[in-house]
């Protein structure tokens, strides 16, 4: 034998099965890969329009707060006669007010346990490696 096979006639042996499987399931994954590619560039593309459009979004609500607050300084240092310095140095202590609660909320958040049933349980196995360890 010459390790030609005859035209038409049975293939070779198991192992050319497997390598011409092995080929064909390899040219499948680097179809899929090649589709996985381009599916993630545009996804990339919609995710960043999604992301440019949340950012205008927070910007116009910014400044919309900004003169939601300005008009509330004016409008309520004419509706009590007052000067408006005032109102601003109330509505900034307001804010300030409001943004330290916020952060001290966040700090407290910080301070708790994030993933303690994971951590549990992996102190769990190691305990139970260190024992069947031991008794070997």
């Amino acid at each position: 034998m010459t390790g030609e096979r005859p035209a038409g006639g049975p293939s070779g042996g198991l192992l050319e099965h497997l390598g011409e499987l092995c080929a064909a399931g390899l040219e499948y994954l680097q179809a899929r890969l090649a589709l996985a590619g381009i599916e993630a560039k545009e996804a990339l593309i919609h995710f960043g329009i999604i992301l440019g459009l949340f950012a205008g979004a927070v910007a116009v609500m910014v400044f919309g707060y900004l003169f939601l607050c300005i008009a509330i300084t004016v409008l309520v240092a004419q509706l009590l006669h007052i000067s408006p310095g005032w109102v601003i140095l109330a509505l900034a202590v307001l804010h300030f007010l409001i943004a330290a609660v916020a952060v001290t909320a966040a700090v407290l958040k910080l301070k708790t346990s994030v993933f303690s049933a994971t951590l549990a349980e992996l102190k769990k196995d190691q305990q139970w490696l260190s024992h069947t360890s031991r008794q070997s």
